[in-house]
C-alpha cells in the first residue's frame, strides 16, 4: 500500500507541485487556508495553524506515516512588515507541529530556505554558518535551531529559490516573466543575485527522497539537515535568459539590473548558492541542468 503523506500547506507553490506529480505514488493529506485547489485529487483538509490544539487533531485524523511541512509565511516583505505573525506560523507552529509529531512517533520534513545565509561567501554547505539578512532567513533559522536541539525525528530540508507552474491563484517570477515577454514586454532581472534554483519538479523529487530516508528503518542514525538544490550557480538574469531561449522568446526584452541600486526591504543576499553533494551522495539523486528543467515544463504546457 501506498505510504500516508501528510503535506501541510498543499495549497501553495510546492505542495501543489508535489501533489500533482505523486497523487498517485501517496496517499496525500494536504494542509490549506485559504485556497482550496480543484486540480488534484487527494484529501484536503482546511486548517489554521494559528490554532494549535488543531495541529494535534489533524495528525490524529491522517494518521500519517510521514509528515512534510511545507506551510510557512513565505513573502519576505510580508514577514518584515508582520514580524509577529509571521514568527508564529514559521517558529511556533513548527516546533507545534513537531512536538505532536514526537509524541505520535511519526518522523517530519521540516522545509527550510537558503536566506538563512547572509550571502557574502557561497556556495554554502550544511556546515557553514547562518547568518540571515531577513525576517523570513531569522525565522526559519529559529525553527532549524530549535529542531536541532530538541527533535531528533526531524530532517531539515533547506531549498532554493524555486520556479515552474501555479495554481491558478498564485504566480512568480518564472511565470510573470513568461508572461511579459510572450506579450512584448520588458523583465528586469538582477545580475548580482546568485542562487542555485531548481524548478518545482526537482524539488518534488528532492522531498520524495527525503519521505523515503525518514522511512528507512535501515538508517538508524539519520543525518538531520540537506541542502537540497541545483548544480547551477546561476543569476537571476542569465536564468530569465535561459528561460527566453527555451521559450523561443525576445532575449533582448531581459533588462539587467543590480539589486544594490534599489532599496530593497529585506535587504537580499548576493549569492545564497548551497552545496547539495551531501544530498546527491546520500540519495544517489543528481538534478538535471537549468536548460533541461525548463524543457520538461515547456514541453508540459504545450502537450
Amino acid at each position: 500500500m501506498p505510504k500516508k503523506v501528510l503535506i501541510t500547506g498543499a495549497s501553495g507553490f510546492l505542495g501543489w507541485n508535489f501533489c500533482k506529480k505523486f497523487e498517485t505514488a501517496f496517499d496525500i493529506t494536504g494542509t490549506y487556508f485559504r485556497n482550496l485547489p480543484d486540480d488534484v485529487n487527494i484529501n484536503f483538509i482546511r486548517i489554521n495553524l494559528l490554532e494549535t490544539p488543531e495541529i494535534t487533531k489533524l495528525i490524529e485524523t491522517s494518521k500519517p506515516d510521514v509528515i512534510v511541512h511545507l506551510a510557512a509565511i513565505s513573502n519576505a516583505a510580508f514577514c518584515e512588515e508582520h514580524p509577529a505573525l509571521s514568527h508564529h506560523i514559521n517558529v511556533y507552529s513548527t516546533l507545534a507541529l513537531a512536538k505532536a509529531s514526537e509524541e505520535h512517533n511519526i518522523p517530519m520534513v521540516f522545509a527550510s530556505t537558503d536566506l538563512v545565509f547572509n550571502g557574502n561567501s557561497g556556495p554554502y554547505t550544511e556546515e557553514d554558518f547562518c547568518y540571515p539578512l531577513s525576517q523570513y532567513g531569522l525565522q526559519k533559522q529559529m525553527a532549524e535551531e530549535s529542531l536541532l536541539s530538541d527533535f531528533k525525528h526531524v530532517v531539515i530540508a533547506r531549498l532554493p529559490l524555486m520556479f515552474g507552474l501555479t495554481p491558478v491563484y498564485a504566480d512568480n517570477f518564472f511565470t510573470t516573466a513568461i508572461k511579459k515577454m510572450s506579450e512584448g514586454d520588458s523583465v528586469k532581472a538582477f545580475t548580482d543575485e546568485y542562487r542555485t534554483m531548481i524548478s518545482a519538479e526537482v524539488a518534488s523529487e528532492w522531498l520524495k527522497c527525503l519521505i523515503f530516508y525518514c522511512l528507512d528503518d535501515d538508517v538508524p542514525l539519520k543525518q538531520n539537515i540537506f541542502h537540497v538544490a541545483g548544480t547551477e550557480r546561476c543569476s537571476r538574469y542569465d536564468f530569465a535568459i535561459k528561460m527566453a531561449d527555451v521559450f523561443e522568446l525576445d532575449t533582448s526584452l531581459v533588462i539587467p539590473c543590480l539589486q544594490k541600486d534599489l532599496n530593497l526591504i529585506p535587504v537580499r543576499p548576493p549569492d545564497v548558492s548551497l552545496n547539495s553533494d551531501n544530498a546527491m551522495n546520500t540519495f544517489h539523486y543528481r538534478p538535471e541542468d537549468l536548460t533541461a528543467q525548463l524543457l520538461k515544463i515547456k514541453e508540459s504546457i504545450f502537450s
